[in-house]
């Protein structure tokens, strides 16, 4: 299954068991309802069991709690459905601290992901890889978008 979803707030590609998420600028209500609807639509055709990410979050600018809540309400919908086993987050070194906060308060709270927090997009794809997940069509796809 492949999803190709490329919108101002969001760049989506999932590739077998691995999606790649790169989320852009402050989410308003309208972009989190079209995140919800977007995994609502994969987990009725998603055809795997294990699944795992890579959020790029190197330009999120963080939305509101209620909203972040609201995101949290559809990563926890994924883990109840699938296995969804790692999640890899990429941010800026110099908000490190603030993100990975936010993360694991609002993003990632009450659920069973291992989630790890990277500074470089290449160590994210590593631990991935290490995981036994296939990665190599998003860095092609990453690798493309780089030029």
């Amino acid at each position: 299954m492949e999803i190709k979803i490329d919108t101002s707030d969001f760049n989506i590609r999932l590739y077998k068991d691995v999606v790649y998420l790169k989320v852009v600028g402050m989410q308003d209500q309208e972009a989190v309802d079209f995140f919800i609807k977007a995994i609502d639509d994969m987990l009725e055709k998603y055809p795997n069991k294990n699944f795992s990410s890579i959020c790029d979050l190197t330009e999120l600018i963080l939305s509101s709690p209620k909203l972040a809540r609201q995101v949290n309400g559809a990563i926890k919908k994924i883990s109840s459905s699938l296995n969804y086993e790692y999640n890899a987050v990429i941010v800026q070194a110099k908000f490190l601290q603030i993100v990975q906060a936010y993360i694991f308060t609002f993003y990632m709270n009450n659920t069973n992901v291992k989630t790890q927090v990277f500074r470089d997009v290449q160590k994210a794809f590593h631990w991935l890889d290490e995981k036994g997940y296939h990665t190599e069509e998003l860095k092609e796809f990453l690798l493309i978008q780089s030029k």
